[in-house]
């Protein structure tokens, strides 16, 4: 299962867990703005009020920020201007419209750098907005500036803010070593600050940090970083950080296989967040619960977890969070071997995956269109309040309104085109995916029909042979030349059976590596061919897979030298494994008369099998086939490898 319910926080300008009473600070702003009082504190409150409000509505949020931006540029307060566009571009990258983000926050750092006016804050949002944008190297060099400027003006809680953003971005750039490395120097930061805000948000900081070692599956670690958050949670009475203690906690006590661990601190989450309301926390947990009773085979309370999860994700109307849900069931079907549901839940998975990326295009479409409209109206509203005697350029204005259209209109069709372009990039993937799972049963359910057959073989006919041996061992004073040759085909036949029980499946596997199954393999058929040399070679490093890639790279070794003595006449057959750093090659090769790859075509069974289980173990083969001999040479990246 995906590390995806391990919520790893994004920190705002402050700490969200800091405004679990915004609606009563909200609530007085609004009676303060209701009173009498002085235009700079007019602007103040509105300000304030776009900031709180972008915790609770967006709309709200722009609303109120527009009205502070026009009161301050009407009185003059450089302060209050910088202060409405920096809280305006909060709030349109919130709403996802980030060319409007854009606009606001390069007004609120051009008014602060004219004004001396704190800068901090706006170095923080513009790293927020690169990274929405998945400019993931814009948004890092610029908290780094933002850590320089704060270093300079010794802001010690901007600095922390920007160590545990810095933190968040390389998490999304899946370097987990640098995420750890920046979050541990903000905790080093906290360790040695007064700060209210700094020594409040530790816990979330704690929490974090234990969600970065969870993806290095260091789950000792995540688990005393966990434990550590919880601690500082409880003291600082932060419910909902408690609730997400005790939801990572279930992670990785599931992870540990400690179930019933897992299950206690499950159910202790799902209380806090039923408390809260959070529909997102709750599926989250849900699912958690889910995956967790099927782990310990209690179906019953895993099918009704998944149907809340379920249920509170159609209620939101939350493609991603369905999605998420569809693929969590398929992951627990496949583990208790129920492949059709799995593969059934596994569509449903991709046909909302694939909803959400059209509803993204659909998305940057009306993006490019709320931002014409909002770049206009801003127009008006600047052009009715102060240039009022520049009524006589509206030509220009209208000629500037088409060339911002013309442009609109062309980004438009060039992100539409890219979208397109990203919508097939994933849905190739998505297909992708499908195959390997596909593959993987089929290659399940293969081993599971060789071990079927093997014991019927080894116990039903070899104990059949065996009783007839006895009884005509009886017989032999009756008839001794004759029985004496029926013997002997007998023990012949009892060898044959052997040889195929064990070729079905090798104990060799079972009880040694890699290596040492297939130099047993390749001895035992020394011992009864004779005529053919097969010569086996391991070179470079140890060799260190899943059980999974071990059967896989043993059954293509066994088909390709099968397929050898079958057909080819050789004299010699040379089987090597070589390995160096995280690249694994295998080559099987024979001087026998070759064969003609394409005139086997869909008839050769065994070729189209080794294929399969070259394709999901993503390798890459080189074949080669004449009157000299026939060479494989099949190339492994364990890198790619460790996805499967």
């Amino acid at each position: 299962m995906k590390y995806s319910f391990i919520l790893v926080a994004s920190f705002f300008l402050l700490s969200v867990c800091g405004f679990s009473q915004a609606n009563k600070v909200i609530d007085s702003l609004k009676l303060q703005l209701s009173e009498k009082q002085s235009d700079t504190t007019e602007v103040q409150v509105l300000n304030d009020l776009a900031y709180y409000y972008a915790f609770q509505n967006l709309d709200s949020s722009i609303v109120y920020g527009k009205q502070g931006l026009v009161k301050a540029s009407r009185i003059g307060s450089y302060k209050g201007k910088a202060r409405a566009n920096l809280y305006l571009g909060n709030a349109f990258i919130h709403s996802n419209q980030y060319d409007s983000a854009h606009y606001y926050l390069n007004d609120a750092l051009k008014i602060a750098k004219a004004n001396e006016v704190n800068q901090s804050a706006i170095y923080s949002s513009f790293g927020m907005l690169h990274k929405a944008e998945g400019n993931y190297e814009k948004a890092i060099e610029t908290y780094f500036a933002g850590i320089k400027y704060d270093e300079n003006s010794n802001n010690e809680y901007g600095k922390f803010v920007k160590l545990i953003n810095l933190a968040n971005t390389y998490s999304k750039l899946e370097n987990i070593t640098k995420s750890v490395e920046y979050e541990s120097k903000a905790l080093d930061l906290a360790k040695n600050s007064d700060n209210d805000n700094i020594n409040f948000a530790v816990g979330t900081l704690l929490n974090n940090i234990g969600g970065s070692y969870a993806k290095l599956e260091n789950f000792d670690k995540s688990l005393e970083y966990f434990s550590q958050s919880l601690a500082v949670n409880l003291e600082n009475q932060n419910r909902k950080e408690i609730a997400r203690n005790h939801n990572n906690l279930g992670f990785i006590y599931e992870k540990k296989e400690n179930f019933p661990r897992a299950i206690e601190h499950l159910k202790k989450a799902l209380e806090i967040r039923e408390e809260f309301g959070d529909e997102d926390e709750l599926i989250e947990t849900q699912m958690m619960l889910g995956t967790v009773y099927g782990s310990t085979k209690n179906y019953q309370l895993s099918e009704y977890h998944f149907k809340k999860a379920l249920e509170l994700a159609n209620k939101i109307d939350d493609k991603s969070l369905i999605s998420e849900v569809y693929l969590a069931m398929s992951d627990s079907y496949a583990k208790r071997n129920n492949y059709l549901n799995a593969l059934n839940s596994f569509k449903k998975h991709a046909r909302f995956k694939d909803s959400i990326l059209l509803a993204n295009s659909q998305d940057n479409i009306n993006e490019i269109e709320i931002k014409y409209q909002t770049e206009k109206k801003d127009k008006e509203i600047v052009k009715q309040q102060l240039e009022i005697q520049k009524r006589k350029a509206q030509n220009n204005y209208m000629l500037v309104g088409l060339i911002i259209l013309i442009v609109g209109v062309l980004t438009l069709i060039f992100i539409y085109k890219q979208h397109q372009k990203r919508k097939s990039q994933e849905i190739l993937a998505l297909k992708r995916e499908s195959q390997i799972k596909t593959l993987e049963a089929l290659i399940e359910g293969e081993e599971n029909e060789r071990l079927r057959i093997a014991k019927e073989l080894h116990d039903g006919v070899n104990g059949d042979l065996s009783a007839i041996k006895y009884k005509l061992s009886a017989l032999m004073e009756t008839n001794t030349k004759l029985i004496t040759e029926a013997i002997s085909m007998i023990d012949e036949s009892c060898k044959q059976v052997r040889a195929i029980s064990h070729n079905l499946v090798p104990p060799s596997l079972k009880n040694f590596n890699l290596v040492e199954a297939i130099a047993d393999y390749c001895n035992n058929l020394n011992s009864i061919n004779p005529k053919e040399d097969i010569i086996f070679q391991h070179l470079g490093d140890d060799i260190e897979l899943s059980q999974k890639a071990e059967v896989n790279v043993f059954r293509i070794i066994q088909e390709l030298v099968t397929n050898s003595l079958k057909h080819a006449e050789a004299n010699t057959i040379n089987v090597q494994l070589s390995h160096r750093d995280n690249s694994l090659q295998i080559t099987v090769e024979d001087d026998g008369k070759g064969f003609d790859k394409d005139a086997v075509g869909q008839n050769g069974i065994g070729l189209n099998n080794v294929q399969s289980r070259i394709d999901y173990l993503k390798a890459d083969v080189d074949f080669e086939s004449n009157d000299s001999g026939t060479s494989y040479i099949i190339e492994i990246d364990l890198e790619k490898l460790d996805d499967n």
